[in-house]
């Protein structure tokens, strides 16, 4: 919200809140949205202000952690890390870009939520 980027706590009909790695990963492949990139997709190229979704690197779980990426260096990501390695606090880190990515969400700066229709989250 400070940066002018208002989202729903959970997008309309769909399943989770947007406090969870799945949820974000879920809106950002709507065809709505279509804000879901793969490293190196059509030449993407992650840019501060983008979301980096990990996949597999603190369970063996699908899609469990998220960054915010703070600059791109070559093979590396500068990223803004909740709850690093697990433990619970904050970090600003290095992270390797072969490594546990699956993707990147990069809102599009013309995003405006905008919903009228009828609330109903599938469950």
């Amino acid at each position: 919200m400070q940066v002018g980027i208002v989202l729903p706590i959970r997008y309309p009909n769909r399943t989770f809140r947007l406090a969870g790695v799945g949820a974000w990963l879920d809106w950002a492949q709507l065809p709505e949205t279509g804000f879901f990139y793969q490293d190196k997709q059509d030449g993407f190229i992650p840019e501060r202000g983008d979301i980096v979704v990990y996949e597999k690197l603190l369970s063996d779980n699908s899609h469990d952690h998220i960054g915010i990426i703070l600059a791109c260096h070559d093979n590396k990501i500068l990223v803004a890390e909740g709850n690093k390695d697990n433990k619970n606090y904050s970090s600003v880190l290095y992270r390797d870009r072969g490594h546990c990515i699956l993707g990147y969400i990069r809102i599009d700066n013309g995003y405006h939520y905008n919903f009228t229709g009828e609330y109903a989250p599938i469950r």
